[in-house]
Parts: structure tokens; C-alpha cells; sequence
């Protein structure tokens, strides 16, 4: 019965009233997927946190054991590249809209710039979290390479880290196809509305 009468109420009411409950639903729309999103990104960069807290005296570790300098010099690179790509992780958050008193069309502004530098580095995932962390990686392995029981080894760990790279690679462009672009689709649908 009263489903009924909100049909009648709605139909009833004036275009300029539907254009209103459309703009509201739409940034009610927005702002939830947003605020999944934002919530995935976090756990995104508490992982690499954590991933970078465990590597980082790992890596250090091997540093101070390995007898082979080539190999000291490889866990030395992965050190630094953990803490390159964690600087490129929390770079993005410069872009995060922080002020709510702006209006809501210069948010959905800052938001879409914010979602833009997010989905910029997932689609460069292979530059600057891959290839930093390769190098180091090959020059560990080069290290025992002059020992013949360890080169069996030595090629399944590179052929792991290459087919770990092409699962990051296929796995963050997937999830900008399946999270940023239609989101960024929305957010230009919502600006377009609201600038009309």
C-alpha cells in the first residue's frame, strides 16, 4: 500500500523533482562505490607494509650472510626497491580529497584526479614494482651460480619471479578494467549531471 502511493507521489511530481531524486541516487551511487574502493586501496598498501616489513631484514639478513658480494649487492637493490615502491604506494594518497567544505562537484574533481593516480600505477605496476625489484633478484641468483647443484634452483626461482611478475601485471590491469574504469565512467556521469 504504501509502496503504491511513493509510485503515485513520484509519477505525479514535477520533472524538476525526478532530476533532483536523480542526481541524489547518483551520488549516493558514487560515493558508496568510492568509499569500496577506498577501502580496498587500504588494505592494498597495509599489505605492501607488512610485505615491506617482513622483506626489508630479510633482505638484509641475506646481506650480512651470503659470502657472495654479487648476491650482497642484489639483496642491497631489493631493499631499496622495497622502499621505492612503498613511496610510489603512498604517493598516491596526495591526491585523496581531504576537504568537505568544498562543493560537491570540485570533490567529484579531486576524487576522479584521485582515482586517476591510483589507476595510473596499477596500469604501470610492471615499471615501477617489477623491473626495480628484478635486477636485485637476478644479481642474488648470480651469486650461486658458479655452484652446479644450485642452478636447477637458481631456474625455477627466476622462472617463478617471471611468472609472479606477469600474474601482478595481468592481475592489476585487471582489476583497473573492473574497479577504476567504471567508477571513473560513473564519476564523469555525475559531473556531467550536476554541471548541466
Amino acid at each position: 500500500m504504501m509502496e503504491d502511493e511513493l509510485i503515485k507521489i513520484w509519477q505525479s511530481s514535477p520533472n524538476q523533482e525526478k532530476i533532483k531524486f536523480e542526481k541524489s541516487k547518483l551520488i549516493i551511487e558514487v560515493q558508496s562505490s568510492l568509499d569500496r574502493i577506498q577501502r580496498s586501496w587500504k588494505y592494498m598498501i597495509i599489505r605492501e607494509t607488512i610485505a615491506a616489513i617482513i622483506a626489508i631484514p630479510a633482505f638484509l639478513f641475506i646481506t650480512y650472510n651470503v659470502p657472495y658480494t654479487i648476491s650482497k649487492i642484489g639483496s642491497i637493490w631489493i631493499v631499496l626497491a622495497v622502499i621505492y615502491i612503498l613511496i610510489r604506494l603512498k604517493s598516491a594518497k596526495k591526491h585523496k580529497p581531504t576537504d568537505l567544505t568544498e562543493t560537491y562537484i570540485d570533490y567529484l574533481y579531486k576524487t576522479k584526479d584521485y582515482l586517476n593516480a591510483q589507476k595510473k600505477l596499477l596500469d604501470t605496476v610492471l615499471y615501477w614494482y617489477v623491473l626495480p625489484v628484478f635486477p636485485g633478484y637476478v644479481l642474488i641468483l648470480l651469486g650461486f651460480i658458479h655452484i652446479p647443484e644450485k642452478r636447477k634452483i637458481i631456474i625455477i626461482a627466476a622462472l617463478a619471479f617471471v611468472v609472479m611478475a606477469i600474474l601482478a601485471y595481468i592481475l592489476n590491469k585487471r582489476g583497473v578494467r573492473k574497479e577504476f574504469d567504471p567508477r571513473l565512467k560513473k564519476i564523469d556521469e555525475l559531473i556531467q549531471v550536476l554541471e548541466e
